[in-house]
């Protein structure tokens, strides 16, 4: 007996771990979206200059006050629009001091080269699997955002 519940659990715990995104359809009318904006900006972690609220399993709002950490997905792309605010992104050139953070991902201090593309209310990037990337702000900026973290076919 007691086998047969360590193994339930076990496969619970599977189970979490592989959560897919909804199969139904989910509406988030300007209402709700303001609402995990606010939810998002009161999450902000001052030290690391982001807070987030999670709409699914590949999509969150990101609020963000301050620079990023250099990162690279080694599986996933980013579409990213931007709604409020301003600020810049990096992307290319080479992660220094890069480190895996968990599974597809690296994490590092900054990014040497690269082209920086400024970036305000209304525009859209889309970051590549494999690409370096860095948000970037300047004194008294920040910006709203929602990332859908997408699986490229090849």
């Amino acid at each position: 007996m007691r086998i047969v519940v360590v193994f339930i659990a076990a496969a619970a715990a599977l189970v979490s771990l592989h959560a897919a995104d909804p199969t139904a359809p989910i509406h988030w009318n300007a209402t709700k979206t303001k609402e995990l904006d606010l939810s998002a900006k009161g999450k902000l972690n001052p030290a690391g200059g982001l807070g987030t609220s999670r709409l699914m399993d590949s999509a969150f709002i990101l609020y963000r006050e301050g620079n990023s950490q250099a990162e690279i997905h080694t599986e996933q792309a980013d579409f990213i629009f931007f709604r409020e605010g301003e600020g810049a992104m990096l992307i290319g050139g080479k992660v220094i001091n890069g480190k895996s953070s968990g599974p597809g991902e690296i994490r590092g201090d900054s990014i040497e080269g690269g082209t920086t593309y400024p970036v305000k209310a209304g525009d859209s990037i889309y970051v590549p699997k494999g690409s370096p990337h860095q948000f970037r702000l300047g004194p008294g900026q920040h910006f709203t955002a929602t990332i859908v973290k997408i699986t490229p076919k090849e």
